[in-house]
């Protein structure tokens, strides 16, 4: 097994990350959903050594997918910070938000160009970061 150890503090789960791990690459894996009965937000956080963390969220409003996406990004990446993770590789199956974190699609509308420009401001924090589209399940 790995460096990860499990704690629990405050009634939460932490993960306890070796300092050598997080100058790494760490790759955090979104993906954001909303139906009639309420939006979710999930990430999976992958250490160097492939060890899994899940990330999950209930959105307390409704939103789109898009915004739903949006959010479990930036929520995912709230924690990859939280735990002092300074390389970070994103992978999400919603092509148009991977997109308009790139700059290749423009943002037209303007509760998405919040959440993408909150995203960017979140890359500054970061030493080493990328994005890319992966398929769907």
């Amino acid at each position: 097994m790995g460096n990860y150890f499990l704690s629990t503090e405050s009634d939460k789960m932490v993960v306890l990350i070796q300092e050598e791990d997080l100058n790494k690459i760490w790759t955090l894996q979104f993906d954001g959903s909303c139906t009639t009965s309420g939006c979710g937000a999930g990430a999976v956080l992958i250490s160097p050594e492939e060890e899994i963390i899940p990330l999950s969220f209930k959105l307390q409003f409704f939103n789109t997918n898009n915004t739903a996406e949006y959010e479990s990004l930036l929520l995912g990446m709230q924690a990859t910070k939280e735990r002092g993770i300074k390389n970070l590789k994103l992978q999400g199956d919603a092509e148009l938000v991977v997109n308009q974190v790139k700059r290749i699609y423009q943002v037209k509308n303007e509760r998405l160009r919040h959440y993408r420009n909150a995203v960017w401001d979140n890359i500054e924090e970061f030493d080493a970061f990328s994005i890319e589209s992966i398929l769907r399940a």
